[in-house]
Order: C-alpha cells, then structure tokens, then sequence
C-alpha cells in the first residue's frame, strides 16, 4: 500500500490565503479536471494504477540526483512519469526541486513560487521548503517570486499526485524558466549547482518531447536526444536542442538540471522509459512524445565493469530465428511492393518490435543492385528493415528499379547497426569492426564496417573513402568542422 496523505498537511491548507507577507498562500490547481481527473478519489486510482503498472523497478546502481519526467494529461504521460516516480518508493527523500519551462506566460529569468505557499490537488497540498526557495532566489537577480508565471502552468502541477502517493511528506521548490534561452539555462544552473544538498534533494526536470509530428517522423529527433542522454554527451543535446535537431518544450529546464546534476557527481542517465500518446489514442499520425529517466552517479564497480567492457560489447544480439524472420520480411516486403504496391504488415515479437536501424543491401551475381538504410533507430526493427528492402529495390538512384523477374536473383544482405558513438580520436577505429559516418556542414557519407574488410582498405583509406562517399575532399576528416561518428553492426544474409 502506498503511504497515505499526511492530515496535518491538508490542515494547514485551510490557513491558506491572499493577505499579508506572514500568511500562507494556496495555490489553486490549475489543470484539475483538464490535465488530470478533479475528482481526488479517481485521481488516485489512475496514480496508483500506473505506479502499480510499473512493478518493481530496476535498482539504479548509484546515487540518484535528478529525474526526468513528462508532463502531458496524465492520460497520456502519466504512465511514462511513473517510471520515474517508482523509483521513490521506499526511498527517503524529502525536498524535491520541480523545473519546468513556462508555456502560458512570457518573462525573462526565473521564478520560484515558494516560501509561504502551499500547493493544492485534489489529493491534498503539497508544502514548499521555505530554505531552499530563499537560497535560490538570494542567488542571482535573475530569480524571483512571479505567481502569475505559476497560475495557470501545468508542468509542474501534473507531478504533484505522483509525489503526494510516493512521498506524501516531501517538499517542493517549484521553479519555472521564462524564455528558455541560454542565459536563463546558465542562470538556474549555476544556483542549483551553488547550492549544497543533502542526499534527501532531489532535482525533477519536466518537458515534453517531440510534438504532433507522425511517431515515424518524431523519433528520429527523439532518437538523438536519447542518445544523447544515455552518453551523457550534454554539449552535443544543446546544440541538437539549439538548431532543432531534437525538441524538447522545456529544453532550458532540462538542460539546466542535466548540467547542475554533472556539477554534483552525476556521470550516468538510465533511461527507464520512452513512448508517446498514440500509444494511447492508437492515432499515431500526430503525437507528442515522452521520456522517464534517472540522472545518477554511478558506484565505483559499475564504472569499473563499463569501462572494462566497452569494447567487447556485441554489436546486437539476434538469434537465428530472428535472422531469418527479418530476411523473410526484407524479401517479402519488396515482393509485396512489386505486386501490389504496398508491402505487408507482420506480426513480429520481442527485438523485431523494438527501435531499430539497419541497412539492406541488394546483390545480384555478386554485384551490388541497392542499398538503402536508416543510421538512427527511426521506426521497430521490423518495419526498417521492410521499408529499407523496398526502397533499396526501387529507390536507390544509382540503379534503376528492380523487375520482378529480376527479383529471384537478389541475393539480400540486412546489417543492424548499433547506435553512432562520436570518434574522439582516430586509434579508436577498426577496420572490419567499426562502420563510419561524416558530417560535414551539409554534406555527410557512410559506409558500413563490411565495405572496408571487402577492399581491404587501411585506416585510413577507409577514412578517405568515407569523405568521397560524402563528396567531400579526402582529407576531410581532419577539417575541425567535421564530424566523425563510428558504429558496429551485425551483418547477415541469405544462404
């Protein structure tokens, strides 16, 4: 059972009021009835529901510092917020630091709605920590008391029911970012970084993520971001989230957590969970996304075991049967388009169903007649690799369309790679392990671990045809500006 809300808490709601400095004020939810049922006994069944959906989750092998929550109806991203959430059960914090980016009210700066209020849902109120508001508004001009930045802001309201069931004694510092530029970011950074706290404050970062683009056209953006995370690569999410690369609507919030959470010992972000609201509605042509995380330092033995196996990890683990099921579906797929003009659907289970980028590459007497893929994990495995068959068949400009009375001869090559991880110096490529990617103002090239063992090109040849392959000059490579990614794959094809 979830501890119940504490009584003397909704007591002291009854103090609350508009009047002098010394009294307390109650802020009025907002959203109740909107973003979340009004009513306090559905509300709770919904909270406890989607904690319970959770179960129990994977311990965090470390100290956890921050959150990352979303912060849509709680219909929608309420499920995805208790996988954060979960992670408080039976935990012993009791100031909780809410960020969000203000989306009904433009100001410059900070606001902190604090000392001497009281935040009310339908589950009770939530007291704020009078101590830590003061210190960060005592930090820099910069941070203010706005309550009408908070009157009808959302993002922070909708954690409130998750905190008041799981930590129905803690405190809140409910913060808000104005215009989510990049002073405000170093702004709240700075504070919540200056600011000493016990091992019982923790930092929550609300944002949303992509928004009512199709889930196929929205996770490429939201692939990077993850991947941003999972490496825990802040300087390369701020310029993603910067030029648009990746969309996040409290961006500055979340950067600014990220950042005050790595001046406090962070080094590793788990992410506990990731979907959007069509997997809700069904609707998956418009969505908007959502991302639950732990930001954490990891313990000594965990850093030791990653660093020792950073190397020997597998490219991707497939069993034969899945193999050959995605071999069956590259084939079909590209049948099914030249019969019909449509591939078929599958029915597909575990790996096959999750995110996945791949190539697929067309032989025809050893010849190559097509190669189309995805570097980023942009659909479920499955549905890359159906989509990458028909277009190597049919859309691959350097070869006209594959005839069905061709398509008996193809001979099919499927490699899945893993996710791009940024070459910080040349010893670290291999050849015949490593594939290569570059980016260069708007040029970029790839070519797939394979090419290179099958011209048994050096290290650097591969480099220089990596930059021909991007139509940029052979030394590109050592341009200042480029940008060199490598990855592993796992490469099979039909017997």
């Amino acid at each position: 059972m979830y501890k119940t809300i504490g009584i003397l808490v909704i007591l002291l709601l009854s103090l609350g009021c508009l009047g002098n400095s010394g009294e307390i004020i109650t802020r009025q939810p907002a959203v109740a009835g909107t973003f979340y049922p009004g009513d306090s006994n559905t509300l709770a069944t919904m909270v406890q529901e989607h904690l319970e959906n959770v179960g129990q989750p994977d311990a965090i092998d470390g100290q956890l510092i921050a959150l990352i929550v979303p912060h849509a109806g709680l219909v929608y991203s309420g499920q995805i917020a208790a996988h954060s959430y979960a992670l408080l059960r039976e935990t012993t914090f009791d100031k909780l630091i809410l960020c969000g980016g203000a989306h009904r009210f433009g100001f410059e700066g900070i606001s902190v709605y604090g000392p001497k209020v009281m935040w009310k849902t339908p589950l009770g109120a939530v007291a704020c920590d009078a101590d830590l508001c003061n210190k960060l508004i005592a930090h820099s001009d910069r941070i203010q008391v706005l309550p009408q930045a908070h009157s009808r802001e959302h993002s922070l309201e909708v954690q409130l029911p998750y905190i008041q069931m799981v930590l129905p004694d803690a405190v809140i510092v409910p913060t808000l970012i104005g215009y989510q530029d990049a002073a405000a970011v170093k702004t709240l950074s700075d504070a919540l970084g200056a600011i000493k706290f016990d091992n019982r404050t923790l930092m929550i970062a609300s944002t949303d993520w992509q928004h009512y683009k199709s889930a196929r056209e929205g996770w490429p953006l939201d692939s990077l971001g993850i991947d941003c995370l999972k490496k825990f690569d802040l300087d390369r999410l701020e310029t993603y989230l910067t030029n648009k690369r990746v969309e996040a609507c409290g961006h500055g919030a979340l950067l600014a957590v990220l950042k005050a959470a790595k001046a406090k010992g962070a080094d590793r972000i788990k992410i506990l969970k990731y979907g959007d609201s069509g997997d809700i509605t069904g609707d998956k042509s418009s969505v908007v996304s959502y991302v639950a995380a732990a930001v954490y330092k990891a313990n000594e033995a965990e850093k030791k075991s990653q660093s020792s196996s950073a190397d020997n990890v597998p490219p991707y683990e497939l069993s034969h049967e899945a193999r050959t099921r995605l071999l069956e579906i590259a084939r079909q797929s590209i049948e099914g388009y030249l019969d019909h003009g449509k591939a078929p659907t599958f029915d597909v289970s575990g790996l096959l169903k999750e995110p996945g980028a791949a190539f697929v590459t067309l032989n025809s007497n050893g010849r190559l007649r097509g190669c189309i893929g995805y570097t980023e994990a942009r659909m479920p495995l499955n549905e890359t690799v159906s989509h990458c068959a028909v277009q190597a068949a049919v859309s691959d400009p350097r070869f006209p369309p594959v005839t069905r009375d061709e398509l008996d001869r193809l001979d099919i090559e499927i490699s899945v790679l893993t996710p791009l991880q940024e070459v910080k110096s040349l010893d670290e490529i291999k050849v015949g392990r490593d594939g290569l990617m570059i980016f260069l103002g708007r040029s970029r090239g790839l070519l797939l671990p394979q090419v290179a063992t099958e011209y048994g090109w050096t290290r650097t040849e591969f480099l220089e045809q990596t930059c021909r392959k991007a139509r940029l000059p052979v030394d590109a490579y050592k341009n200042h500006d480029a940008q060199l990614y490598k990855f592993r794959a796992l490469v099979f094809g039909e017997e």
